[in-house]
């Protein structure tokens, strides 16, 4: 695993973007429902598909981080919740907007697998590390409702997708520029970790 210096803020960072993203429309609805003149109980499941993919999605997202690349996997994620929360921000009907978080949904499941995989594979300070990851993700769950709710409030609903999503893939882009890819992932056969198991318990 690289060595970087930024990889583990921009991996505490797509925790608290991951959690953000999930949660825009939350609140966002209140005034959607206003708008659209529809009720707020009939807009609210348009989050089902978004919460089922970003469980069901986290699977073929460890997959491709195993056998193609968890680096490459975390800039489709940068990327892919930017843009699929900037196109939910042009959403007209309700079945648009069901789309549209459904899609940050499939892209959002790929952090756990995979941002969670590349903090610990270097051992250092291991438990600090993941405190910290921990805490920056609960910041996006306790952030996402004002930092929503304050775009709305002043721009409308369509902002609170639209800001977001330009920082994502500004966050994006960040990554690929200031944190190196370090390669394919090394596997450790198991009867090296085995052996070296038992050398160290009978030194």
């Amino acid at each position: 695993m690289t060595n970087s210096r930024f990889l583990a803020p921009f991996i505490n960072l797509g925790h608290f973007i991951d959690h953000l993203a999930m949660l825009v429309f939350p609140t966002v609805v209140l005034a959607l429902a206003r708008d659209w003149n529809q009720p707020y109980s009939e807009l609210l499941p348009l989050t089902l598909g978004g919460f089922i993919a970003f469980g069901a999605f986290a699977l073929p997202a460890g997959w491709l981080a195993d056998h193609w690349s968890r680096y490459r996997m975390m800039v489709v994620f940068f990327l892919g919740v930017g843009a699929a929360l900037f196109l939910t921000g042009f959403a007209n009907s309700p079945w648009q907007l069901g789309l549209g978080l459904t899609l940050v949904g499939v892209f959002a499941a790929i952090y756990h697998p995979v941002g969670i995989a590349m903090l610990v594979a270097s051992p250092k300070n291991l438990g600090m590390a993941l405190g910290w990851n921990g805490l920056w993700g609960n910041l996006g769950l306790a952030f996402a409702a004002i930092v929503s709710g304050a775009l709305m409030d002043l721009w409308g609903w369509r902002a609170a997708f639209f800001i977001p999503g330009v920082l994502c893939i500004a966050a994006g882009l960040a990554f690929v520029a200031l944190v190196p890819d370090p390669g394919p992932v090394k596997k450790t056969s198991k009867s090296i970790v085995f052996v070296s198991a038992r050398c160290r318990l009978f030194r």
